[in-house]
Parts: structure tokens; sequence; C-alpha cells
């Protein structure tokens, strides 16, 4: 079994926190990016809904076109929650205000009521939206655009923390080192064990860009002193990253557990 590092059990909490992205929500998955018509990836081009999303709030801009071929702009500047963390619902707006090459004036702003919006998530990558306008109701299949794939090679101070189905907890803790060739990742982390044997688990897996967000599928093997340990399959879900650090949703099973729990670090360089 994983033995827990103990000496570095509060730092690690403290790792994965600080590797949450400063865009990163505490309500729910944060559904935050540009999507678009389409599924696993958007296919339809030249329109698409961003989403920001602070706490239990997400603010909606969408740019679509009208009967005459010209283009509209609608937003939903509060959805809330509607009845959990996968759906949101509120108000739809089409707005006038002043010419953009001239002096802003606030009071030309005038935002009216046309519809309704509402967003029912049934995973990170995969939602339906529904839209009315003026009495025309809209639904679409939407999937977030991938511009850039992440670059997480470095070396970090991080690693897992999980628990077993059978209630043992797994923390695995200390140096973390990437390297990625393309969608190609290798994920090596460096500690010593309860009893003191330098040990090493290493992550092996696939890169899987979904937007800002991402996931990671592979095997992984341990080795305590010179003694084979766990090995297994893992995935990592709801990647998120930026220049402090990355974490994820991880599910790993092998021959002593299945778990479930966080994968992340820190960069220190």
């Amino acid at each position: 079994m994983f033995k827990s590092i103990k000496r570095f059990g509060a730092a690690l909490l403290a790792a994965l926190a600080l590797s949450t992205p400063a865009a990163a929500s505490t309500y729910s998955i944060d559904w935050s990016d540009l999507w678009g018509g389409g599924q696993p990836n958007p296919t339809e081009n030249g329109w698409g809904l961003n989403l920001i999303q602070q706490g239990d709030v997400i603010f909606a801009t969408m740019f679509v076109y009208g009967t005459d071929g010209s283009a509209r702009w609608f937003s939903a500047s509060s959805l809330a929650p509607s009845g959990g963390p996968m759906s949101w619902s509120g108000t739809l707006a089409q707005t006038s205000g002043p010419y953009f090459g001239t002096t802003w004036n606030n009071a030309q702003v005038v935002p009216t009521v046309v519809g309704t919006m509402q967003l029912n998530f049934a995973a990170a990558n995969a939602g339906t939206l529904t839209y009315s306008v003026n009495g025309v109701t809209v639904t679409k299949a939407i999937s977030r655009f991938s511009l850039r794939a992440p670059n997480l090679a470095g070396r970090y101070l991080g690693g897992m923390i999980a628990r077993c189905t059978n209630g043992t907890d797994v923390l695995i803790f200390d140096t973390l080192t990437v390297s990625q060739n393309g969608n190609g990742l290798s994920m090596q982390v460096d500690f010593f064990n309860a009893s003191g044997l330098q040990s090493r688990c290493t992550f092996n897996g696939t890169l899987a860009t979904t937007g800002r967000t991402g996931s990671i599928f592979g095997s992984y093997s341990c080795t305590f002193g010179s003694t084979p340990g766990n090995s297994g399959t893992f995935t990592i879900s709801n990647l998120e990253s930026s220049i402090n650090g990355f974490n994820g949703t991880l599910n790993a099973s092998d021959q002593f557990c299945t778990s479930s729990g966080r994968f992340g670090g820190v960069r220190d360089n």
C-alpha cells in the first residue's frame, strides 16, 4: 500500500490549493470559457458564447446574426444556479449604446430584455444552451473552443492526495517533475515514504485539451526503494493550469485500491 508522508501533509494541501488558477470557481466546475455549437468540439463557425463565472454567478455574452445576416449580440449579466451547479438561467438582453468611436456616455447605454437564457451542463466540456429572443427559441449542443494546449513541463512542489474506497488515505508528495512532448506527459513524483525509503511514482499519460480545461489519461507505477509497488491506471479531469501551477480531479485504480482525490502542484522554478 502507499505510505503516508506525514511531515509533508500540510504542505501538500497548501500546494494543491495554491495551484488552483485565480480564475477558477470554488462553487462548481469553472464554466468560464469560449463555447460554440457542436460536440465534442464546436463545428458551427461564426457564432459563439463567452461565459465568465465568479462564484455562483455567470456573465454571458453571445454573438449571432439576425434575419438580414448582420451581427447581433446579446448578454445575460446574472445567470444563477437553477437546481444545482450544473444548470444556470436568467434573463437575456440586447443593449444599445453610444458609437464606439466617440466619447463614452453611460447614459446612452440601454439594455432591453428580449428573452431568457438557460445552460444545462452534462460534463465539463458538454452542455445544452437554450435561449429565446422575441419569441424565437433556439437550442444548441455546446462545447469549449480549444485554441492552445497548456505547457505543463517544469518542476513543481506537489503530487497526489486521494482516498481509497476502503477508506485508506493516499498521499504522495514532494518533488514533482513534468516533461511534455506534444500531448504526451510524464509526471514523476520523488519522495521519501513513511519508512524513510527514497521512492518514486511515475504517471505517464496523454493530455486532451478542452478549452481552458483538459484531462490526462494514462498509467502509473511506483517503486519504494528498490521494491516495485503500486501500478495501475489514472484519469485527471477538470484540469486547470496557470503560471503558478496546475491541478485536477484524480481517479485512479491499482492492485490495492480504487481511489479518488486531487493531483497537482505549485511551480518552484
